[in-house]
């Protein structure tokens, strides 16, 4: 009995040795030591992308890109250009079912995993043995590899794709230590690329569909997660065909998940790919758009994506900024005017529908000697309107519109010294606005306008009078206006005939006004067509990329040198006595060599100025993009709205731009006339004028020196002041000097009086002295400098008797 025990107890003993303690004991050890070893061999061997790894800024993680530098003329930084088009958006404002379809396409265990999912690695080394591609980074991964431009410093290092994911990984992790997860997911979603160079979920969904991220719908949704795998090539703008196969992809992941129902998904995928792209503008400022395009021209249309250009322009910042902050000031004063009744701009910032409604305005200025543009702003503000008015708008130019009319009378047979009725004209022989009564006079810019009979041609411009210059266009006749507008610059072929156009009722864009101003400054050459605004491109490596050519300005002569400058002389009368008085006050240069003309459309709907010196030529405009009639507010008139924009932006310039003495031409002279006849003047072309203050009474002289073409400068002495006229001046002719005599009349043997020429009828006593500096100069009259003191004494005399009347 004790030998069969003794049997079975060896039996139990051979059966169960691995369950002795010793057995699990070593195999325990033996296994940590294994586990350790290659935890030491995993730390050793992975050392070195766990050290890359914490190398990265996580501070950064939401640096989007690397910008181009934008300098102007002399290095100074106006700007940067963020080439991706990418609008950022906080993850408040994405859905919360784009977040689920985001899961169900990318990364479904997102919300567990920490950095990496390690289920998912395993499910896709089994997939990919068995002949599949399966991917399997996460949402954290995808953003390490885009923030940290992973892909390309793998390849720079000659690493492989498991060496480069390893640093991802590792990465990962860090990150997932750092931010929550919604935080991760709004990196993610701002920063990744989803095709057709839309960045960023706002980008992408105002790009495809046309609306904003809170907006989109399930499927659309869909449409959009499965371009992060590949966004070029499933683009619904490309191939909507595989974009909608991709979408009905995530639809049914989406189902797998739980996030939506069987009857919903196959509902979703009956529906058809709707596009409607409303893509965001690239840029932050009218200015870097116009560069931008311009680099696209130079150098191909992707070629800013690599960033980290210098880009340096012919911009000049001093006024470029001068232009931005006059504009602004100037409209934010307007909305503070009474009568101002439109949508204002502090009150509509965050709703661009009525941003696109307030007051607008935009400047350009140009060196016309080199097309170079030195301040170009399209408009009040690009994030709330990105509507570049100098780019795509179009106003009625108003009274701006003058310096053409007047061109193209003096180019023919009149001049500055012609007589215009400036009385008050029906507005049915013009109709503007609709309305009959009078025609208002609102182009000399004053609350209380009025009517002097004959004037000349000078007056009537200087002052903005609307009524000569109506008739004024009529002598000219309304087809040579259009012949020299066209010529000029100005577009209007096609303009109706009609009266209205001698109040600038036709509509010109920026660019065609600024072109057009180009030629009196340019004496009557035409400005530059082609404009500049780059200099040169350097790249990261400062390697100059683009260096623009240099060529000679083409131009012609649209205008003879006579007229321009007399057009400009009556401009520049302008500035100094006319309807644009007062801007001189305020120049930086004085004397100030240049000219400009206001502009204020009927029913002050809009505003212009435009202007120039010996250099640059510089255009202002204020008003509303709908194209409205309504008034800006009632007497709103170019001297407040353009002219002090204007007269800034001409001052920051001066400095680098300051316009030295425009020469006049050989074929002007200065002939002396009456200014009230437009007649050669005499010693007694006289006006008394009363001082009320001191209650007197003094002689002033009418005449002015006036500047006529060679050939027009022999006209008759002034007959209003030499006696001629009727009794009172009625205008009437003295009957004595209607009496037909029968006498040899007596012939002139010389030009000129020989001899003493006691009455001045050759040369007058004013001619002969020029001190009074100024395009037109007044001069005193001989008859100032004797004793009329008598004239103001009292003369005693007796009371008059008593009238008495007899009866016959």
């Amino acid at each position: 009995m004790a030998v069969i025990q003794n049997k079975n107890r060896k039996k139990n003993s051979k059966r169960r040795f691995f369950k002795r303690k010793g057995f699990w004991l070593g195999l325990f050890l033996l296994g940590a030591m294994a586990a350790g070893a290659g935890w030491v061999f995993l730390e050793g061997a992975t050392q070195d992308y766990r050290l890359r790894a914490a190398s990265y800024d996580l501070d950064r993680i939401n640096d989007l890109e690397e910008p181009s530098i934008i300098l102007d003329r002399n290095g100074k930084e106006i700007g940067r250009i963020f080439v991706q088009n990418r609008s950022v958006v906080p993850i408040e404002q994405v859905p919360e079912i784009f977040i689920q379809a985001l899961r169900a396409g990318e990364d479904s265990r997102f919300l567990s995993h920490h950095g990496v999912d390690y289920i998912g690695i395993i499910r896709a080394m089994i997939l990919n043995a068995q002949g599949g591609n399966q991917g399997a980074s996460t949402i954290t991964q995808q953003l390490a590899r885009n923030a940290y431009n992973l892909k390309q410093e793998a390849v720079q290092r000659s690493e492989t794709t498991i060496q480069r994911k390893l640093v991802e990984a590792f990465l990962a992790r860090r990150i997932e230590s750092r931010y929550t997860k919604r935080e991760i997911l709004g990196f993610y979603l701002n920063r990744i690329y989803f095709g057709s160079g839309f960045y960023g979920i706002r980008s992408a969904a105002l790009g495809y569909f046309g609306k904003e991220p809170m907006d989109l719908t399930v499927d659309e949704c869909a449409s959009m997660v499965t371009l992060i795998k590949n966004p070029n090539s499933r683009s619904p703008l490309n191939n909507p065909g595989l974009n909608r196969d991709g979408r009905n992809y995530v639809l049914g992941r989406m189902v797998d998940e739980g996030m939506i129902s069987s009857a919903e998904c196959a509902r979703l995928r009956a529906l058809p790919l709707e596009i409607n792209s409303q893509p965001l503008r690239r840029g932050t400022s009218h200015l870097y758009e116009r560069i931008a395009e311009a680099v696209g021209r130079a150098l191909g249309e992707d070629a800013l994506a690599s960033g980290k250009f210098k880009i340096h322009t012919t911009i000049l910042a001093e006024a470029q900024n001068a232009a931005q902050k006059a504009l602004m000031e100037s409209l934010a004063k307007a909305e503070a005017r009474p009568g101002y009744n439109h949508p204002k701009y502090k009150d509509s910032r965050r709703n661009r529908a009525k941003a696109a409604e307030c007051l607008q305005g935009a400047v350009l200025m140009l060196d016309h000697l080199t097309g170079e543009v030195l301040a170009h702003v399209g408009g009040r503000d690009y994030a709330q309107v990105p509507y570049d008015f100098i780019e795509s708008g179009k106003r009625p130019l108003g009274t701006a519109f003058f310096p053409y009319i007047y061109a193209a009378g003096l180019s023919a047979s009149q001049t500055p010294a012609t007589l215009v009725e400036d009385e008050a004209m029906d507005n049915r022989a013009v109709m503007v606005g609709g309305q009959e009564g009078i025609l208002g006079e609102w182009g000399m810019e004053v609350a209380s306008p009025v009517y002097q009979g004959k004037i000349p041609v000078r007056e009537a411009f200087e002052h903005s009078k609307i009524g000569a210059t109506v008739r004024f266009a009529g002598m000219v006749g309304l087809q040579r206006v259009v012949d020299t507008s066209v010529a000029l610059g100005l577009p209007l072929k096609k303009a109706e005939l009609l009266p209205r156009l001698a109040v600038g009722f036709e509509e010109v864009s920026m660019k065609h006004a600024v072109r057009g101003m180009t030629a009196f400054p340019r004496g009557g050459m035409s400005g530059p067509e082609n404009w500049v605004y780059l200099d040169r491109i350097e790249n990261a490596a400062g390697r100059i990329v683009y260096r623009r050519k240099h060529d000679k300005i083409s131009s012609e002569r649209v205008m003879d040198e006579a007229t321009a400058w007399q057009v400009h002389s009556m401009m520049a009368g302008s500035l100094f006595r006319g309807s644009s008085k007062g801007v001189l006050d305020g120049m930086v240069e004085k004397p100030f060599y240049g000219a400009g003309k206001g502009g204020s459309t009927y029913g002050f709907a809009d505003t212009w100025f435009l202007g120039y010196n010996k250099r640059v030529t510089c255009g202002v405009w204020t008003g509303f993009l709908s194209g409205s009639n309504e008034p800006i507010y009632p007497g709103a008139f170019s001297r407040d709205l353009a002219m002090p924009i204007w007269q800034a932006t001409m001052n920051a310039a001066a400095p680098s731009f300051g316009g030295d003495k425009l020469e006049r031409p050989d074929s002007i002279v200065e002939v002396p006339l009456c200014s009230t006849s437009g007649q050669r003047a005499t010693d007694f072309c006289q006006k008394h004028v009363e001082d009320a203050q001191a209650g007197t009474v003094r002689s002033v002289s009418t005449a002015t020196y006036e500047h006529l073409r060679k050939g027009t400068e022999n006209l008759p002495f002034c007959s209003l002041h030499s006696g001629i006229l009727g009794p009172g001046g009625s205008g009437e002719m003295d009957p004595l000097g209607q009496l037909a005599l029968d006498v040899v009349p007596v012939r002139p043997k010389e030009p000129s009086v020989v001899g003493d020429d006691p009455y001045h009828t050759e040369v007058t006593s004013f001619a002969t002295n020029h001190t009074e500096p100024g395009l037109v100069r007044r001069r005193t009259n001989v008859l100032d400098s004797l004793d009329l003191g008598g004239l103001e004494e009292k003369i005693p005399l007796k009371n008059p008797t008593m009238l008495e009347i007899e009866d016959e």
